[in-house]
């Protein structure tokens, strides 16, 4: 089937396919059908549009021979590469990386494409300013019915700027992990190995040229560079997923002047060889399976607030019905202000009945730092059910036990980071007799969007798994999980939400986003995971008083958000287990399932925002449902009890059920 060429131009939008002819989008859906991409490809079609901000352009399906793949029109990012039933590659993108590591987001135009059903053409320009950074390229994307595929990168600064990369990540798939490979060096080297299974501290390939791997017995795909040298890193580190070939070796000098006129082109090659088994369309629906495994729910708790001092009653009672098991707070004994906070933190833990987790940040002076917050502790006994010491390198992993262990009574004393898994990953500790290991998690290291965020759920379970090789069976005290990264690099300009604020946090995706994590880091084993803050716009619910949010921050005064429901769906079942169940489509809807003695709950969240139907399998007799979703949100928001008193719908075993976009369902079952 030929389908002629279609040309779309839109500036300084994208191209959406409401401007395709109906006939068009029609024949191109059966091509996918054809071409065996079946409901799997559809679902990651939905998982890129979903947004909780304004709409943006709808992705782009494409076809080469025996490949399949999505091109995202708003970020100018190949994604889904598949071959059959496989995972070819995650993606290939060409961020533009500022001195300070921040990706500067494109804005894309004059999206040309010609489809010819099995083979394709594609190009389009991107923009990318932000302050001192005004660079722009051109890409060209092109598919042939070999299902050979190239991507050219051709840009040129319009400003002189620092930079710490400029040029194309391509990104292998979590499905990769252990797989074979072998590459061929920029000397002409050839190479084998295998991509790391847990997760690799440091880079496990350089100066790659060419790098070829197993997809499944007697199917091969290779994948060669041009233009720059390139060399892999483990992105699991970030809880990226993926493992990722870039530009520009870390271990150059950075960050570099990039003057205006300069041009950098470089160019991706790759495809597959082998035999591809035919898939068969699973008939539409996302299927939830329950298993056997089970293990500890997480002690849960939050982050004390950043903007509220001191809580209200009516802030109190709406926490204590979270059923939290502490409260964080992170301090410097550097700064003589900590004295103070660690007073402020106390009260509010005893207000709710909680303990304290304390991270504990020690700068050029450790021993003296920790000796004053020895002090202070013997001076209040705030309840302190951990103390976390932050910034230790390895040779002075011992000093917190030897410190702090006389005034800590019952409290674990550990060491870690309050950043990513890789900073653990890189420094490990070495002291047997440390009682735990921190660290903390955020999905926005290297990508903003939904779909990105969405893929880093399953790998919080990997550093898990990880962080098991080197710190034995000593708990895992994972914290803070929030939605952005919490060191902020850069001041906000006028108009702009803080870096370490997302407008996402008042919207149903972040609550659809932390029930997977906890869902993800429970079935791994997590000891205790801690979330976002108490109250304000980093928070659970706003503060009463709102008088200076950017427009971009939906958001009521006193009211909760949608997280907070989750929590406390949650939060009904402290101390009880978590019972693994298996979804058919994991970046699309995810269960986490719960259970104390005479009781289970099943919480479902669909990840993405477009409608999807839910089989269930394994619940057994029926069961009440109820709906976290935009009939009920608004009123769940403003009295968070009424959602307790929303009328049960009923769901039978294996009766499909309806999850509209980011929608969370609460399923109820007594059992014996």
């Amino acid at each position: 089937m030929i389908y002629g060429q279609k040309k779309y131009a839109r500036s300084p939008g994208l191209v959406t396919y409401r401007q395709i002819k109906p006939k068009l989008l029609g024949k191109t859906m059966q091509l996918f059908e054809l071409r065996r991409t079946s409901i799997l490809l559809r679902s990651l079609l939905f998982l890129l549009c979903g947004s909780s901000a304004a709409p943006g352009a709808e992705p782009i399906p494409l076809s080469a021979g025996p490949l399949t793949m999505v091109f995202d029109a708003d970020k100018a990012f190949l994604r889904y590469v598949r071959a059959g039933p496989y995972e070819v590659l995650r993606g290939i993108n060409a961020p533009i990386r500022n001195q300070f590591w921040g990706t500067v987001q494109p804005e894309v135009s004059d999206v040309d494409l010609d489809d010819q059903g099995d083979h394709f053409s594609l190009t389009f320009a991107a923009k990318c300013r932000e302050r001192d950074v005004d660079f722009r390229w051109r890409g060209s994307i092109t598919g042939s019915r070999a299902g050979e595929v190239e991507f050219t990168f051709h840009g040129v600064a319009h400003s002189t700027f620092l930079r710490n990369r400029v040029g194309f990540c391509l990104l292998h798939g979590p499905s990769a992990a252990g797989q074979p490979w072998s590459i061929q060096h920029v000397n002409g080297e050839q190479s084998q190995g295998r991509f790391p299974t847990f997760i690799a501290p440091h880079q496990p390939a350089k100066e790659i040229q060419a790098i070829s791997h197993e997809l499944a017995p007697n199917l091969w795909a290779h994948v060669e560079f041009e233009g720059e040298v390139f060399e892999m890193e483990d992105q699991r580190n970030w809880t990226d997923a993926s493992f990722k070939t870039y530009c520009t070796p870390l271990e150059l000098p950075r960050p570099v002047e990039v003057k205006q006129g300069t041009e950098i082109s470089q160019k991706i090659r790759f495809r597959v060889e082998g035999f591809i088994p035919d898939i068969q369309p699973d008939g539409g629906r996302v299927v939830l399976t329950l298993g056997e495994k089970q293990s500890s729910l997480p002690r849960i708790g939050l982050q004390v607030s950043s903007e509220t001092e001191e809580l209200t009653d009516r802030q109190i009672q709406r926490l204590k019905a979270l059923h939290l098991d502490h409260l964080r707070v992170d301090l410097q004994p550097a700064d003589d202000a900590f004295a103070g906070q660690l007073r402020q933190a106390a009260r509010q833990a005893r207000a709710l009945d909680l303990t304290l987790q304390v991270g504990v940040h020690l700068g050029q002076q450790p021993e003296q730092e920790l000796q004053r917050l020895v002090s202070e502790l013997r001076a209040t006994s705030p309840p302190v059910a951990a103390l976390l010491c932050i910034g230790l390198d390895k040779e002075q992993h011992r000093l917190p036990r030897t410190l702090l262990k006389p005034v800590s009574g019952q409290a674990l004393i550990g060491v870690g980071n309050d950043s990513n898994f890789v900073d653990l990953n890189r420094d490990r500790p070495v002291d047997d007799r440390l009682e735990a290991i921190c660290y903390a998690i955020n999905p926005q290291i290297h990508a903003v969007d939904n779909a990105s965020m969405i893929e880093t759920l399953p790998i919080q379970a990997d550093t898990v798994r990880s962080a098991r090789q080197f710190a034995g069976e000593r708990p895992l005290v994972i914290g803070p999980i929030t939605l952005r990264p919490q060191q902020v690099s850069q001041e906000p300009l006028p108009g702009e939400l803080p870096s370490d604020v997302d407008a996402r946090q008042s919207t149903r995706f972040a609550a659809a986003w932390t029930l997977g994590s906890v869902k993800y880091l429970a079935e791994a084993g997590a000891y205790s995971t801690t979330y976002y803050e108490t109250v304000g716009w980093k928070g659970v619910m706003d503060t009463n008083q709102v008088t200076s949010r950017p427009s971009q921050f939906p958001s009521t005064p006193g009211d909760v958000f949608p997280v907070y429901h989750v929590l406390r769906d949650i939060g009904d079942f402290a101390g009880g287990r978590v019972q693994q169940i298996d979804s058919s489509d994991a970046l699309s809807v995810v269960g986490l399932v719960l259970r104390k003695p005479g009781k289970m709950r099943l919480l479902i969240a669909n990840l993405t925002g477009r409608q999807h139907s839910v089989g269930l399998r394994g619940l057994g007799r029926p069961v009440e449902v109820r709906l976290l979703d935009d009939e009920t949100t608004p009123a769940a928001n403003k009295n968070p009890d009424s959602r307790r008193d929303q009328p049960a719908g009923r769901v039978i075993p294996e009766l499909l059920l309806v999850l509209p976009p980011y929608a969370i369902a609460r399923i109820d079952r007594v059992v014996d």
